[in-house]
């Protein structure tokens, strides 16, 4: 992570330099579609819902790469991203996963959970200014590791469903090599592995990002 972000500073000067030149409204764009590719950094602020959790808005950070095609108007990317979230127990969640507790004198303890995810979003682009595109699209998660922290549970990963689905609604600027952009995320499926669990289990984001395209 602290290597991407000394990149994306590196290349903050020349970048400046040809977002001047692309603001000049005189300059044509591309005659076709151009296929990019790149790295980027961000933070999600999240709120999971769900009785059996303390809610509360989470900050946590993500990386990874990002590529696709576009063109004067329209365009498609494609990203993978490596992200980590924080899950904290609540009052009810006992009571819910009492078997699985690995004893019960843990019961009086809260509970962490450090969910590392593999996220795959694919999102069609639509310019509508200038340097502005909107970003609609869906992104895929794939639970990589569960790290109980407090140790109250056999099997952490259980927990969770191994893969889900949400949606997404972004935009982003374009300065030069430099995307700058923020994202609403909202989870489409429940995020427990348990479907007698009577509470769904979503996380919504708000995404703030910053990549570089290095070609």
């Amino acid at each position: 992570m602290l290597l991407v972000t000394g990149l994306l500073l590196f290349s903050l000067n020349s970048s400046f330099a040809q977002a001047l030149g692309g603001l000049n409204p005189t300059r044509k764009s591309p005659a076709g579609p151009t296929l990019y590719a790149g790295i980027k950094i961000g933070a999600n602020f999240s709120y999971l819902s769900g009785t059996d959790w303390s809610n509360g808005v989470r900050s946590n950070l993500l990386g990874g790469l990002f590529g696709g095609v576009r063109g004067a108007g329209f365009g498609v990317q494609g990203e993978a991203l490596f992200e980590q979230s924080v899950y904290t127990t609540g009052d009810g969640f006992y009571n819910a996963f009492k078997s699985d507790y690995a004893n019960a004198a843990d019961s009086l303890k809260q509970g962490r959970f450090r969910v590392n995810k593999l996220v795959l979003p694919i999102l069609l682009q639509f310019r509508v200014a200038h340097l502005v595109w909107i970003q609609p699209g869906v992104q895929f998660y794939g639970i990589v590791s569960v790290n109980d922290v407090n140790g109250v549970v056999n099997d952490a990963k259980k927990l969770f469903r191994s893969g889900s689905v949400a949606g997404v609604m972004g935009a982003t600027v374009r300065l030069g090599n430099v995307d700058m952009g923020a994202r609403l995320i909202f989870d489409v499926q429940d995020l427990s592995a348990n479907s007698a669990i009577s509470n769904n289990w979503k996380q919504y984001m708000i995404q703030a990002h910053i990549g570089l395209s290095l070609f």
